[in-house]
């Protein structure tokens, strides 16, 4: 069976993304994930364009973000491009599970943000940061999932 790739382009607009975490899921559903998978893939998905909205282009819409999707026989990578900020590769790939402990008997003391990188790792199977592809300024940010078996 040929590797299946896809390529979705959005503009650096936060409200386009929903649009995108919806066809990443249908995506999920073709390959016959678990609601629970393709709910996982979704959020991380959306939340990687989210970083690169935000912190690569700093909000500011008039750029693009790239999503390119490959469906390997055993799993799903999904590539997410920008041309924004870098982000340093060493915090990228630091162990972000300590953010997901959360205090209950101090609910005042809970972020609104900065978890996002902590769910990815949770919820795939590998993920990895590359400031500068090819010699070019172009982020790519991989997320990888297994395919259930």
């Amino acid at each position: 069976m040929r590797e299946q790739r896809l390529t979705l382009t959005i503009e650096s607009r936060l409200e386009d993304v929903p649009l995108l975490g919806t066809l990443v899921n249908a995506l999920c559903c073709f390959v016959k994930l678990s609601a629970t998978a393709r709910n996982q893939v979704e959020v991380c998905v959306v939340e990687a364009v989210n970083n690169s909205i935000q912190h690569a282009y700093h909000g500011e819409a008039g750029h693009w973000v790239e999503v390119a999707v490959s469906l390997p026989p055993e799993s799903l990578v999904f590539d997410i491009f920008d041309s924004g900020t870098s982000a340093d590769p060493s915090a990228m790939h630091a162990d972000h599970c300590g953010a997901l402990k959360l205090s209950l008997d101090q609910p005042q003391a809970i972020a609104e943000s900065g978890r996002g990188l902590a769910i990815m790792q949770a919820f795939m199977d590998s993920m990895e940061y590359t400031a500068g592809v090819a010699g070019k300024h172009r982020n790519q940010f991989r997320l990888t999932k297994r395919r259930q078996e």
